[in-house]
């Protein structure tokens, strides 16, 4: 998954979760994404998630 394509999901399931940006939420998305998409390195899932937050 290209990083635009991961950029767009995260940041969709931040803007639909209801709760306000923070660093705190991190974990949580990265472990949401994992969940959904476990070809993509955690590394990338980590990057692109700190970028939106």
């Amino acid at each position: 998954m290209s990083d635009i394509e991961l950029k767009s999901e995260i940041t969709l399931l931040v803007n639909n979760s209801g709760y306000s940006k923070s660093k705190n939420m991190i974990c949580p998305i990265m472990r949401i994404i994992s969940m959904r998409y476990k070809n993509i390195p955690a590394q990338q899932i980590y990057k692109i998630t700190k970028s939106i937050l």
